[in-house]
């Protein structure tokens, strides 16, 4: 199989920072995943006169409409997208010259001068589409990406699911229990492998390999096309979905993994 084809879910954390560098989430994942939207988006590049409207005191692209929102956070872009979120619509021009320097800073560096969370735009998500197909998010709560983490192992389990010719029909898959996710995430600062195009089934079960990275690399230079004989993983424990029951559990094979990270 191409290396463009794999089908995972890769995430590591930065606790200083709470930045999550993901591969094989996208929009749709925090989309469906977050409990509530944000009331304001302003991207971070480019500007489209055309189809979203223009804050004059930054001159950056703004979307302040729900359903506006939620559309251009499910729709696919030619372009990496890049943008954050800010609580109140006249937040904008409060910032001062410098203020915008450094979002546009961060649009385009991909990493912020100071905190990716300003006081005066009260945001909790920064979302920075990068080239390889990865994104690098900031949560002002860390918290929130379990939630994320969840939407988008759903969406991968109903691919692998659909995939399968053996099973015709259809699958609900319910969240990701809250015990389950809290594993998953003290994983996540070893560099957290979820091998959806390794999914094996066994006694109507999905079982989903997890993993590690044995060598902790720089999140900043994760190269989704690498070979797992170059990337060097462990497999720490199983993913499993109950075709049957449609329950979630996970079988851990090394628990010293699991011990606590955060």
């Amino acid at each position: 199989m191409s290396p463009v084809q794999r089908r995972y879910i890769y995430a590591n954390l930065e606790k200083l920072d709470n930045l999550v560098f993901a591969y094989g989430i996208d929009q749709s994942d925090f989309v469906h995943g977050i409990k509530r939207l944000p009331d304001n988006l302003v991207s971070l590049v480019g500007v489209d006169d055309d189809v979203h409207a223009v804050n004059a005191h930054t001159g950056l692209n703004v979307i302040n409409d729900e359903n506006e929102i939620r559309r251009y956070l499910l729709q696919s872009h030619p372009l990496p997208v890049k943008w954050m979120d800010y609580d109140e619509v006249g937040d904008l021009d409060f910032l001062t010259a410098t203020e915008i320097a450094e979002i546009l800073y961060l649009g385009h560096m991909d990493r912020p001068i100071r905190s990716p969370f300003n006081y005066k735009l009260r945001n909790h998500y920064v979302f920075l589409e990068q080239r390889n197909g990865g994104i690098k998010l900031y949560f002002y709560y860390i918290s929130a990406f379990s939630h994320v983490l969840s939407a988008s192992i759903v969406r991968h389990t109903l691919a692998a699911y659909r995939g399968r010719r053996m099973f015709m029909r259809s699958l609900s898959v319910p969240r990701v229990p809250e015990d389950i996710l809290k594993q998953l995430v003290r994983l996540m600062p070893d560099g957290l492998f979820i091998y959806f195009d390794q999914l094996m089934v066994r006694q109507r079960q999905l079982l989903v390999p997890v993993h590690t990275e044995m060598a902790n690399d720089d999140i900043e230079v994760f190269d989704p096309a690498r070979t797992d004989e170059n990337r060097r993983t462990h497999n720490v424990a199983t993913l499993r979905f109950n075709l049957v029951s449609g329950e979630w559990g996970l079988q851990v094979h090394d628990k010293l993994a699991f011990e606590d990270h955060l």
